[in-house]
């Protein structure tokens, strides 16, 4: 399967622009609307005050607030996995989080990437602007040795030496927690020294107090309510009973307001001052970490384009194309040509899929529509590419190959049974291409010990040659034993260590 730009970006950028309708990717089903708690459901999860949107926010700061940028070490790397035992981690937003989030991870798709996204989407998705997310980051297998989250208890000059630590001043670490608490509640339930237990009650089980009366929209809300001391007054770690476990208060005071009232003032640049610190947030990675460049949502994608064979033993390139349109889609034909120059009108799917973007200029989401294509070999006879073509698009073309490809009807991975069973298709007619130099590569993302976030076990398939209904093209099928995966199984087809081919194998929700 063809996977533009790579595997990687193609399925992170699946989950940032797909969200609503067909195809979609479901990843911000657990935080729409904003003040859904996606653990719980119906009366329950209403009742709990507990919101989605919010823990992913404070999962991604405790991960990185232990991070030490002048030692290179911590950061966004999904080690607060590891650290739920810890007091400075208390609450369920930990386990909650990674539990909707395991089953995205493969791969391709690490974590860490998705304590990220979980970010970017829940200021996104709920009133804030869009933050640039670059993908890259690297899941940790062991906890982070440092401690030090700033807890409600901590001293004023403890909270600012983490934050010098993790590369923030002390204007950087106010108007962070600002923007941190821009949506969300302080619980009883979890934090008794800092909200009397008499919050609970049968409509506000963990006894939440919110942090402006605004508690779902990424918002201004909780500074001028800090400011002008109304509301909620900025929230429980501003105004608890117990004196100690006032750190936001004390945080937003230590420099005499001057921050607050900076951000009071600045009007539509606090979501601006959001965006650049959370931007600052998330990329900070341990030093080995090396951050690709930001995804930007693609007009033109190609998804799920593979060969395969059907089962009257005839090669096909099949897929669609994803469109995206900024305001009203056009009825506007959608070609695409071959490098032989075979060219087909597609037609497009009655589903439609909605975005969270809003392309340039537009004042609507985005709209996807797609365009599927199924097209005999016979016809792409010495293909290498295809261009797709629409009036109001650039013409884009996309490389594609047949001298070796996995056969996705042939290939499953059997969980009751705990095996993967893969067969390739390779050339046998072409003098430059040896098809003893294929191998097969598979990774699993199964569970281990003291975290929800999965690891990856990478094993070697061994292939024999069986037999193929066709002549210029040879069959190979091999199998391998696998733990019980939590996600996708990723299949690579490698030619001389080169890889030639990639299928993710079940992707469930986090699949097309």
């Amino acid at each position: 399967m063809f996977y533009y730009p790579s595997p990687a970006v193609s399925n992170l950028e699946h989950i940032l622009v797909d969200n609503f309708g067909a195809y979609a990717s479901n990843f911000s089903s657990a935080i729409t609307p904003c003040d859904n708690y996606v653990t719980e459901v119906g009366l329950p999860a209403i009742n709990s005050r507990r919101t989605t949107s919010a823990q992913w926010l404070r999962v991604a700061f405790h991960d990185f607030a232990t991070a030490d940028v002048a030692a290179g070490t911590g950061g966004i790397d999904a080690s607060i996995g590891f650290e739920t035992a810890r007091g400075e981690n208390s609450g369920s937003a930990f386990n909650d989080s990674f539990t909707f989030w395991q089953p995205f991870v493969n791969e391709f798709v690490p974590m860490a990437d998705l304590l990220a996204i979980g970010t970017v989407m829940s200021v996104h998705l709920c009133g804030g602007k869009y933050i640039p997310y670059s993908p890259g980051r690297i899941d940790a297998t062991t906890a982070d040795p440092k401690t030090g989250v700033p807890e409600p208890s901590t001293s004023l000059e403890e909270t600012l030496a983490q934050f010098e630590q993790t590369g923030f001043n002390q204007s950087d670490a106010i108007a962070l927690t600002a923007c941190g608490h821009a949506i969300g509640s302080v619980h009883a339930g979890g934090f008794p020294e800092v909200v009397e237990q008499s919050a609970i009650t049968p409509n506000n089980t963990n006894g939440a107090v919110n942090f402006d009366d605004t508690r779902a929209v990424f918002d201004q809300a909780v500074v001028h309510e800090y400011i002008d001391w109304t509301g909620q007054k900025g929230g429980a770690l501003v105004t608890s009973y117990n004196e100690t476990s006032r750190s936001d208060l004390r945080l937003y005071e230590s420099d005499g307001n001057k921050t607050m009232l900076q951000l009071y003032e600045s009007g539509d640049g606090f979501q601006d001052t959001c965006v650049g610190l959370l931007q600052r947030m998330i990329n900070t990675v341990p030093s080995n970490v090396q951050l690709q460049p930001a995804i930007t949502p693609a007009l033109i994608k190609p998804i799920n384009v593979t060969w395969d064979v059907t089962t009257e033993q005839q090669l096909v390139l099949s897929g669609k194309i994803r469109m995206l349109y900024s305001g009203e889609i056009p009825n506007n034909p959608v070609s695409v040509t071959f490098s032989n120059g075979y060219t087909e009108s597609l037609v497009p799917e009655e589903g439609l899929g909605t975005s969270a973007f809003k392309l340039t200029d537009a004042q609507t989401n985005a709209t996807m529509q797609y365009f599927p294509f199924s097209i005999p070999g016979s016809s792409l006879t010495g293909t290498t590419s295809f261009t797709v073509a629409a009036e109001g698009f650039e013409a884009q073309a996309f490389e594609i190959q047949d001298a070796a490809f996995i056969v996705p009807s042939l290939s499953s991975a059997d969980v009751a049974k705990g095996t993967v069973s893969i067969t390739l298709a390779a050339r046998n007619d072409e003098p430059d291409f040896d098809p003893s130099q294929l191998s097969i590569e598979i990774a699993t993302p199964v569970l281990q010990p003291l975290t929800l976030a999965p690891k990856i076990v990478r094993a070697a398939v061994e292939v024999a040659e069986v037999e193929s209904p066709f002549q210029d093209i040879g069959y190979w099928s091999g199998s391998a034993a696998i733990e019980p995966p939590t996600g996708a199984v990723s299949v690579t087809l490698l030619s001389s260590g080169k890889v030639v081919d990639t299928l993710l194998l079940d992707a469930g929700i986090a699949g097309w």
